[in-house]
C-alpha cells in the first residue's frame, strides 16, 4: 500500500507516518518541513495548495491519502484567512484532486472543536457545530465541504474528529510536554483548578484508528461520513496530571491546582462518543490512561 501524508512533520502526522512505516506501507510526505520518520520520502512545498496536491498525486499512484495539515493548531494562530483556506477550503480540494489521481480512500483529520459547547453528555457526530469560534468553526465547515465534495464525486472519504490526543512528539505549550519538563527539573508546575474533563486518547490509539478508518474504505465496509476518535472516557485535566506525576514518581505537591485562571471560554466537558467508529472498523483504544502515559513517558526518554 502505498499512502501520501500531509502533516507528517507534526504531532499526530510524525506518529502515524511512523506507523505506517512499520506496516510496510510506501509513505510520501508532502508539506511545509520533512516528516522525520526514517523511511519516508518528503517533499517540500512552501504551500499547500490545489496545484500542489494535483503535483504530488499526479507523479505518483497511491492508494490512500491521509490528510493532517491544518492551521491553528497553536492556540496563537488564529489568522482568519489562513484559518479559512487550510482547515475550511483546503480539504475539499485534497478530496477533489484525490478522486482525479485515482486514490481509493481519503481520511482527513477534524476536531473536538467542532463541537459546538456547552453540550451536555457524550458528543456524538450529528450534535450541533461550532459557529462562534473561528478555528472550531473552521475545521467543521472543511469537513462539512470535503464530505459532500466526496459525496459529488463518489470517493470514499471519512473525517475522523480526534479528541484530546497526547503522547510523544506533541509541541511544547501542551500539557503532557509541559509537566514532564517541570516535573524532571522538580520545579513547581502551575496549572489551572484542572476540574475540565476531556477525553485523553493516546496517540498510538489514535493513528491505529486513522489506518483502520482508511482500510475500511477502502474495503466498502464504512460509509463516508465523519466519525469521533475517541475513547468515551471522560478524564479530568487534575488527575491526567496527577496520573503523569505519579509515572514519573514526582512529587504531587508540585502540582499547583489553581495557579493559573480558568480560561473564559474552557468547556467543563468534552468527551466523545466512540460508537459509530467502533461499529464501522471494530477500531478501540487499547491502552487506558495510565498505560497511555507510561508508554509515552517511556517513549519521551529514549528520544
Amino acid at each position: 500500500m502505498k499512502a501520501l501524508l500531509t502533516g507528517g512533520a507534526g504531532f499526530i502526522g510524525g506518529n502515524l507516518a511512523r506507523e505506517l512505516v512499520a506496516r510496510r506501507y510506501e509513505v510520501v510526505a508532502l508539506g511545509r518541513r520533512a516528516c522525520p520518520v526514517e523511511g519516508v520520502k518528503s517533499f517540500e512545498a512552501a504551500r499547500l495548495d490545489p496545484e500542489t496536491l494535483r503535483a504530488a498525486m499526479g507523479a505518483e499512484r497511491f492508494d490512500v491519502v491521509f490528510h493532517l495539515a491544518a492551521a491553528g493548531v497553536h492556540p496563537a494562530d488564529r489568522n482568519r484567512e489562513e484559518l479559512i483556506r487550510a482547515n475550511a477550503t483546503l480539504p475539499a480540494d485534497v478530496v477533489s484532486a484525490a478522486r482525479d489521481a485515482g486514490v481509493s480512500s481519503v481520511v482527513l483529520m477534524g476536531s473536538s472543536a467542532e463541537y459546538a459547547g456547552p453540550q451536555a453528555g457524550l458528543l456524538t457526530e450529528d450534535m450541533q457545530l461550532e459557529s462562534r469560534k473561528i478555528y472550531g468553526a473552521s475545521k467543521a465547515a472543511g469537513g462539512l465541504l470535503a464530505l459532500a465534495t466526496a459525496a459529488e464525486c463518489g470517493l470514499p472519504v471519512a473525517v475522523l474528529r480526534a479528541f484530546n490526543v497526547f503522547g510523544p512528539g506533541e509541541a511544547e505549550h501542551r500539557l503532557l510536554p509541559s509537566l514532564v519538563a517541570k516535573l524532571t527539573r522538580g520545579e513547581p508546575v502551575s496549572l489551572s483548578l484542572g476540574t475540565q474533563v476531556r477525553d485523553f486518547v493516546y496517540v498510538d490509539d489514535a493513528c491505529n484508528g486513522l489506518i483502520a478508518a482508511a482500510t475500511a474504505l477502502s474495503e466498502s465496509r464504512m460509509h463516508s461520513s465523519a466519525y469521533n476518535l475517541s475513547t468515551g472516557i471522560g478524564t479530568s485535566v487534575a488527575d491526567f496530571a496527577r496520573a503523569v506525576a505519579r509515572q514519573m514518581k514526582a512529587d504531587p505537591g508540585l502540582l499547583r491546582f489553581g495557579a493559573l485562571p480558568m480560561r473564559p471560554d474552557d468547556l467543563p466537558e468534552v468527551v466523545g462518543d466512540p460508537s459509530r467508529l467502533q461499529g464501522a472498523t471494530a477500531w478501540r483504544a487499547n491502552y487506558s490512561l495510565d498505560e497511555g502515559v507510561t508508554a509515552a513517558l517511556r517513549r519521551i526518554g529514549s528520544d
